[in-house]
């Protein structure tokens, strides 16, 4: 305060006046300046597409072009895992009591309709388009729910609310994971991590992965054009961009090492075969065993094997990006050059087969889920998949690889040299094309102990340790050891008698460091002699 009022002397009484008056303008309180509102913020009724469509214009022709809404190659297609196709489970009640809710279409972005084909999609169609369960953070999942109409058929309920509208944004990852997670029917059946929560990398059965570690979303990687996204896997039997192949090079290019060696000696190693370890959850499954009876539920399920986190090692093939077809050969090899090694989990499936034709017949999953009842699902799913089913069936087993692309770990965590190129490796070289004689050279670069650190070993001999010599009498009570300077034996007298030595050469010679006094002045004349 004594500072301002001597400032404001010194600048006189108009000047330190304006300049107080500035003082009180800038210190008092403000009142906050909110942020200019997204345009989002403005919806005061969602009805949904058609609410989009007034600033995104005929973003829905869009939607229903690409495979989140066609589910082209989809809808008929027969899973080892489900042991069925998703048309003929569509959408329904498992358990009305309970509420347990059943079917394909659970993870289906329209309204409950079977999607009709690219180009056909009815005005309907696309009104019931749930724009919000891909786009909302904040999407309500408990409004989403199966309804039976008076005609029989099922519709989805949505989250359309002004909330759930207003937070409208690029997909998160918790989005994605609301189907893709449990993709195939439960958590790291196909995904083969699990990444529920994102960013939770503590979970009992969670693998961290660096992409989501660094806070990166499902779409950083599989990016889209006009709603259609990329994404490459031999179980993803259509496409929505089929001539972009998602790949690692998109990001990290094609030499991502700083050793020469890692970049030239091994183009055509997928980044994932050093970069994703171990995998687990459902390795098999059983359709044809009694099923299993949740009293939770009150619902049965298929004999599942499922093993732990991190628990199972992968299998390593050549793939070319292309899927996987039924009655094809394997879309990959050696000497396709576009083809790539891969880590994979195989899934194994025991299902029902034809006994005249061997083809898996297609099951009504509710017979399964609701009643136990295995000849009942062969029998309807058969029919209603439209199967010239012979009347017989005989156990069958399905081999499927599922493609190991995410749980991805730093150099740091990643393989090393030692894990495949020695004689018991990771990879069977030989079952990958590789001839006895290459085979003899990839199993042989490296060995076990490459990478460990071993004790230092030391070329000269260190003489074993001898006791010390015994003490020599030199004279009178004087001992010394040889070579190891002489031993005075103390008493307490003589302790004493050096201690007081030292403090009186220490007190005499800060004696003789204190400066002689000055001489007298000299005295003053007698003023009166």
């Amino acid at each position: 305060m004594k500072l301002l009022v001597h400032t404001l002397r010194l600048m006189g009484g108009a000047a330190g006046l304006t300049l107080l008056a500035l003082l009180v303008l800038t210190l008092r309180p403000q009142p906050a300046q909110a942020q200019a509102p997204e345009p989002h913020q403005y919806i005061q009724d969602y009805q949904g597409p058609a609410t989009c469509a007034l600033c995104h214009g005929d973003v829905t022709d869009d939607v229903v072009h690409s495979i989140h809404y066609t589910w082209e190659g989809k809808m008929d297609h027969y899973s080892p895992i489900a042991a069925s196709s998703a048309r003929i489970n569509w959408l329904g009640m498992l358990n009305e009591e309970l509420g347990i809710p059943g079917g394909c279409a659970l993870c289906h972005i329209g309204d409950g309709a079977q999607p009709s084909p690219a180009g056909e999609a009815t005005s309907a169609e696309k009104a019931g388009i749930d724009c919000l369960i891909c786009h909302s953070p904040v999407y309500d999942t408990s409004l989403r729910f199966p309804v039976q109409q008076a005609d029989g058929s099922w519709t989805l309920t949505q989250d359309r609310g002004v909330l759930a509208a207003r937070q409208a944004q690029r997909p998160t990852s918790q989005n994605c994971l609301l189907c893709h997670q449990n993709v195939g029917g439960g958590t790291m059946i196909n995904l083969n991590v699990d990444l529920t929560p994102a960013a939770d990398t503590h979970g009992e059965i969670s693998k961290q992965d660096v992409h989501v570690t660094a806070g990166m979303q499902c779409v950083d990687c599989h990016a889209s054009e006009d709603h259609r996204v990329m994404g490459f896997s031999p179980a993803l039997w259509s496409r929505d961009l089929p001539e972009q192949r998602l790949t690692c090079d998109s990001c990290h290019t094609s030499t991502p090492h700083t050793d020469p060696l890692l970049n030239q000696r091994h183009a055509r190693l997928d980044c994932r075969a050093c970069h994703t370890l171990d995998t687990g959850g459902l390795v098999s499954r059983d359709w044809t065993a009694a099923p299993v009876y949740d009293p939770v539920t009150e619902l049965y399920a298929p004999v599942d094997e499922v093993r732990a986190a991190n628990s199972v090692q992968p299998v390593y093939l050549w793939h070319n990006g292309q899927p996987a077809l039924p009655d094809q050969p394997w879309p990959g090899s050696r000497s396709d050059l576009s083809a790539r090694i891969q880590p994979f989990k195989l899934f194994t499936a025991t299902v029902p087969l034809d006994a005249a034709s061997s083809q898996p017949i297609p099951l009504k999953l509710d017979r399964i889920y609701t009643q136990g009842d295995l000849e009942q699902a062969i029998a309807v799913g058969a029919g209603e998949a439209g199967m010239d089913y012979s009347g017989a069936w005989a156990s069958g087993v399905i081999t499927q690889a599922l493609q190991i692309s995410h749980g991805v770990v730093g150099k740091q965590d990643a393989r090393q040299c030692q894990d495949c190129h020695v004689a018991n490796g990771l990879m069977d070289f030989a079952s990958m094309g590789y001839t006895p004689q290459e085979v003899e050279v990839l199993t042989t670069i490296s060995n076990e102990a490459a990478g460990v650190r071993r004790p230092l070993q030391l070329s000269v001999v260190v003489p074993a340790a001898q006791p010390l010599p015994t003490p020599v009498n030199l004279s009178g009570d004087m001992e010394a050891a040889s070579g190891f300077g002489i031993h005075i034996p103390w008493s307490p007298w003589l302790a004493l008698l050096v201690a007081v030595a030292i403090v009186a050469g220490g007190i005499l010679w800060l004696r003789l460091q204190k400066p002689p006094a000055p001489p007298p002045p000299p005295a003053e004349p007698d003023a009166n002699a």
